[in-house]
């Protein structure tokens, strides 16, 4: 049983897809363990990092620009 749910815990490091490739080739070679599972998928290669100049999470510079003018003004109305 815990090995099942070690080849399960695997798919948070990998996508579902490759972690069944890997299982498909621990089959094909007549080695179904959890070890080879994980020795396969440490061993594949990354793929790239995709940088993005979009997305959801990054904000758009104009709220940067006007954060640092708010930081970087003087008060007006400071007491003397």
């Amino acid at each position: 049983m815990k090995r099942i749910q070690g080849v399960r815990a695997l798919i948070r490091k990998h996508d579902v897809s490759t972690v069944e490739h890997a299982c498909q080739a621990a089959l094909e070679m007549g080695v179904p363990t959890y070890r080879f599972v994980k020795h396969y998928l440490d061993h594949l290669p990354r793929p790239p990092l995709e940088l993005r100049q979009i997305d959801p999470l990054i904000r758009e510079l104009t709220h940067y620009r006007d954060y640092i003018n708010r930081l970087t003004q003087e008060p007006n109305d400071e007491p003397c």
